[in-house]
């Protein structure tokens, strides 16, 4: 008698819509919330309402699971109709959008405008219809072909949070990148780049330390928020969710990057040339020929690169902050960061502007790259300009921090490099009392400097060396003897030259005990 084969692969038998967001920060007369509604092939056990946690987009038990691999087969919804509603913590309804529309990729944002309770409150996606036949046609031959479909029974399909500041906020929001400051993500080689697709939560490590750091600076700062921002692909989303829960964080906001659209950008121009011949040459076919050059090769060093994703995102979230709140800036040296942070304060200060920042950025090579596109420079002077409007000239960086790894430059040459980049005696100028960013170790040396500016104790550091002890790092197994090397070895500004001192007096006398 034949047996039948053992699986353990799940049969998909349904579709559920779900509309992944990740949270929000605003201030009471402005904020705004983004996310992507997409479509989940799921088991019969999945169809269970109850069990799925709207917030993450995760059906119970798949936050150990789940992998961007996964979800890059996520298939968007075409031009789905949306409303948005928000909730304060008593569960009162304070706000309801009009109709939001998303693109054929499922993406949508929606600003409100209305002055909202200070504090922390709820929102929900409701979808309302589909403003596309294609993805209407699409969803009928399913409902036909599928017997007892939830696919248009849910008309909630997102959940998230947003916090809200008072417009008068003098305190501390924290916005970090991820690899390589957050996570150990190799991310220097074509292996260790392609092993993140398919790495599930439990298989990312934090970088020993940094969990605790941005917990204790929670606590230190009075709950200030953390906002994530990397140029990880959007369908990454639902793992670091998961990633970040898992390690104990809270987050207000989670920004990454929408890799479709720089490819759809690519292809659409490459058709815009095809079919408007006579504007591609209106100028002469020499300077239409080096645009076109210039934009392909930008675009495709966007996919890799960071410099205008990463500055269009910290712009575009200041709009959203209250004048007076200063901001804590974390990175690393493995990519742009520390040139990323320092050309957002120049912004802000308002020391290049108009068209001299759009030629600017239109003309920057950072790291022997063309990475910001004329659109992309357009889009930031418009920022910028919008910034300045709302809160004048002003720095709202307090402190930035760059993680020294092995794979990047050290402190002297990032601002060496900065200092060539950036105009003629620009960095100089500005930067002359109090350095733009500080290059230091992990999350050791960022909590040496933190205590130093008076963010955290010195206790806290000492929580952050808990959590570091018994941890790998740079490949060596983090314990006694390597502490105390790291520790002499750090990379520190003078003025946390103190504070070293006092952690390594606390823990040779600890250790010897």
């Amino acid at each position: 008698m034949s047996q039948e084969p053992n699986t353990t692969q799940p049969i998909i038998t349904d579709i559920k819509r779900i509309a992944v967001c990740g949270g929000s920060l605003g201030r009471e007369r402005r904020s705004y919330v983004r996310g992507q509604v997409v479509d989940v092939g799921i088991t019969d056990l999945m169809k269970a309402e109850g069990l799925w946690d709207l917030v993450t987009g995760l059906f119970i038990g798949e936050e150990t699971k789940i992998t961007p691999f996964l979800d890059f087969s996520l298939a968007p919804v075409r031009k789905p109709v949306l409303k948005l509603e928000v909730y304060d913590a008593k569960g009162n309804k304070i706000y309801t959008s009009g109709k939001i529309k998303a693109d054929e990729d499922g993406f949508f944002s929606c600003e409100i405008r209305d002055k909202l309770p200070i504090g922390f409150h709820d929102f929900q996606v409701v979808l309302e219809g589909l403003d596309s036949f294609r993805q209407y046609s699409k969803d009928l031959a399913h409902l036909n072909s599928t017997e007892d479909s939830i696919l248009g029974k849910t008309t909630i399909v997102g959940k998230g949070k947003l916090r809200i500041l008072p417009e008068d906020y003098k305190g501390i929001v924290i916005t970090s990148d991820i690899d390589q400051t957050y996570l150990a993500t190799d991310i220097h080689s074509g292996k260790g780049k392609f092993t993140a697709l398919f790495e599930t939560p439990n298989q990312k490590q934090a970088l020993p330390g940094m969990p605790e750091l941005y917990r204790e600076l929670r606590v230190s700062l009075s709950n200030a928020p953390l906002a994530f921002i990397s140029a990880s692909p959007h369908f990454f989303r639902r793992t670091m969710l998961a990633t970040i829960a898992k390690d104990g964080i809270q987050i207000e906001s989670l920004h990454l990057k929408y890799l479709e659209g720089t490819i759809k950008g690519v292809f659409d121009k490459v058709l815009g040339t095809i079919f408007n011949p006579i504007e591609f040459l209106q100028n002469g076919f020499k300077p239409a020929w080096s645009r076109t050059k210039k934009f392909l090769g930008a675009s495709y060093q966007s996919l890799f690169d960071q410099m205008s994703y990463k500055l269009s995102i910290l712009l575009y979230d200041r709009i959203y902050l209250p004048t007076e709140t200063k901001e804590i800036l974390l990175g690393d040296n493995t990519e742009s960061d520390y040139m990323i942070f320092t050309l957002y304060q120049v912004i802000c200060l308002g020391k290049l502007t108009g068209d001299e920042l759009e030629e600017y950025l239109y003309k920057l090579n950072f790291l022997g790259r063309d990475a910001i596109t004329r659109d992309a420079a357009k889009k930031i002077r418009l920022f910028a300009e919008e910034i300045h409007r709302i809160h004048g000239h002003t720095n709202p960086v307090a402190l930035s921090l760059i993680n020294r790894t092995n794979h990047g430059p050290n402190e002297t040459e990032m601002r060496e490099k900065v200092k060539d980049a950036l105009p003629p005696g620009k960095y100089e100028s500005l930067f002359a009392t109090k350095q733009a960013f500080y290059g230091t170790e992990g999350a050791l040396g960022m909590g040496i400097i933190l205590e130093s500016e008076k963010y955290v104790s010195i206790e806290q550091i000492l929580t952050v060396v808990a959590g570091m002890i018994g941890k790998v790092l740079e490949g060596k197994l983090v314990d006694e003897v390597f502490l105390l090397k790291l520790l002499e070895e750090l990379t520190l500004p003078n003025s946390a030259e103190g504070t070293r001192q006092k952690l390594k007096d606390g823990l040779v006398s600890a250790f010897r005990s």
